[in-house]
């Protein structure tokens, strides 16, 4: 009798563009400046010590066994023992989003405990790293390591409850208002659903939709700037986060009542 196992593999390509850039053991924690705010994902694996992890205000426990992952653009800190360490390999690319999309690694499911499992294969990997194999090895370890999160079947469901998914949404649009690039689609790759899910999560939760609590938050901070008397329209357009001046004093207007140059002219008002 054949003891051969055979299946048919679906013809997938989420990985054809996927770059490794570090592979690193992290044995000096401590001396790491933080919050972290990293331009790429990453990938930890923690192989001593205990740790909280803080995205925005959820907090995350972290022990020897558990894989965690960050995102592009979002601060996070870690308060670890004195015996923590972990690996970690940080990737990008643009098959990356839908990658672990299709995988349900998003932000608000991003810690996975109880893979001790990989923890000797890891090890191994990162000793035998040169020159030449670093990024065959690298981008090895991580899709097998992928290969083990199966559609968020390790995820709990206090981590997958659309209220903590906008929350988190809250928390990074209040931080980040004046990028000129937030976007619904923005949203959309660092948390790693849709925009449509996004769009209509946010705007049934909060009962406004998102460019209206966006340009809210810009127009309320260019009402301050414009009561400093220190920077001229384009200024306060480009720091509210408008990279078309003429579409900021759409947006205001429509808000206010008066164009920003009509009201710099005005007493201050409240808005």
């Amino acid at each position: 009798m054949s003891n051969s196992i055979c299946n048919f593999i679906p013809a997938k390509n989420h990985t054809g563009n996927l770059k490794t850039v570090h592979f690193v053991y992290e044995s000096d924690f401590h001396t790491l400046k933080q919050p972290f705010l990293r331009p790429i994902y990453y990938v930890h694996l923690v192989t001593g010590g205990t740790a909280t992890l803080r995205i925005y205000d959820k907090e995350y426990p972290l022990a020897q066994g558990t894989l965690f992952f960050t995102f592009p653009a979002v601060p996070f800190t870690i308060a670890g023992s004195e015996d923590f360490k972990y690996l970690y390999i940080s990737f990008m690319g643009a098959s990356v989003s839908p990658l672990l999309s299709e995988l349900e690694i998003t932000l608000t499911s991003a810690v996975y405990p109880d893979f001790h499992h990989l923890i000797d294969f890891w090890m191994s990997s990162i000793t035998r790293v040169n020159e030449k194999n670093a990024n065959l090895l690298s981008e090895g370890v991580l899709l097998c390591t992928l290969s083990f999160i199966n559609n968020g079947l390790s995820k709990t469901e206090e981590h997958r409850h659309p209220e903590n998914l906008v929350e988190m949404l809250v928390d990074y649009i209040d931080n980040h208002y004046r990028d000129p690039d937030l976007s619904l689609k923005k949203l959309a790759a660092i948390f790693s659903y849709t925009e449509k899910y996004i769009s209509h999560l946010f705007k049934s939760r909060m009962s406004i939709g998102f460019n209206r609590y966006l340009n809210n938050l810009r127009i309320r901070y260019a009402h301050e700037l414009i009561g400093k008397r220190a920077y001229s329209i384009s200024e306060i357009a480009a720091l509210c986060g408008y990279s078309d001046p003429l579409y900021f004093s759409k947006v205001f207007k429509k808000r206010v009542g008066y164009t920003p140059s009509e009201y710099m002219n005005r007493e201050e008002r409240p808005i």
